[in-house]
């Protein structure tokens, strides 16, 4: 570490000047901040991804298997419908939401695999899933901060994964010339309109994307192990809920004022 670096404030997230910061349109592009951060690609509220040289594209499309127009379109309706989602996975995580409504609170390990048990489930197979979820709720919330991830925060879904890697995608296909930037505004529109409902704030969407990019690659084999390699992301998820950082999500109201679309001209 520099020496200096202790008294140094942390550098504020980088925006671009010719693209809004504070209305519904940034509230929407900024779904795909902690997607968009994984790969450099330009500031997050660009939606031409200016950064994405032409060797990072090509990596990009080959992992995506987004070699034409057609395919990336595939792809974002792929992420925002089919959502890597387990059926298992989404009984378990089903029940403990039935739960915590007719509880008035987060329900208690052995209060979630009792209802499994109870829905016709094994306990016994969903254990690892259950205390796993937990794992990465503690995790996320020492890391991001209690006041950020609140303690009556929790796992509903793992959709805001896939969903923020939609949005990132479709500002990633605007650079690989698949689209201009007003469509790729309207793409993003409708995935922000799927994505709200689901979410109750930015910090219940930021938790359920972390658990399910961890759960994905992971391959819901849940230890300390696993967090520390595909959990990372939790660095970003505390710089976008940032005040002193100038973070999107501190910003940002939640629910997005969708129906209050910008005047200005797109792009």
């Amino acid at each position: 570490m520099h020496p200096l670096s202790w008294v140094l404030p942390a550098p504020r997230v980088t925006t671009s000047s010719s693209h809004s910061t504070d209305d519904a349109a940034a509230s929407e592009i900024a779904l795909g901040y902690l997607q968009i951060r994984t790969v450099p690609s330009g500031p997050w509220n660009d939606p031409t991804a200016p950064e994405l040289g032409e060797d990072e594209g090509r990596m990009l499309a080959e992992q995506w298997g987004i070699h034409s127009r057609t395919d990336w379109l595939g792809m974002i309706d792929h992420l925002c419908t089919v959502r890597r989602r387990r059926h298992a996975w989404m009984l378990h995580l089903g029940v403990r939401n039935d739960l915590a409504t007719a509880l008035g609170r987060v329900p208690t390990t052995r209060e979630w695999l009792d209802a499994i048990a109870a829905d016709g489930g094994d306990e016994h197979d969903a254990h690892p899933f259950v205390v796993g979820i937990e794992h990465i709720e503690r995790e996320v919330r020492k890391r991001v901060g209690k006041e950020v991830v609140t303690p009556d925060l929790f796992v509903r879904t793992l959709d805001a994964y896939a969903l923020g890697q939609a949005v990132a995608l479709t500002t990633w296909g605007v650079a690989l010339g698949y689209a201009d930037v007003a469509e790729a505004r309207l793409i993003i529109h409708r995935i922000s309109i799927k994505a709200r409902p689901s979410f109750v704030s930015w910090a219940d969407f930021g938790l359920s994307y972390l658990a399910g990019r961890i759960m994905h690659w992971s391959d819901g084999t849940l230890d300390d192990e696993s967090f520390a390699k595909f959990g990372d992301g939790w660095s970003d998820f505390k710089e976008a809920t940032s005040t002193k950082r100038n973070g999107p999500w501190a910003m940002l109201p939640w629910p997005a004022p969708i129906e209050l679309r910008s005047a200005q001209r797109i792009g």
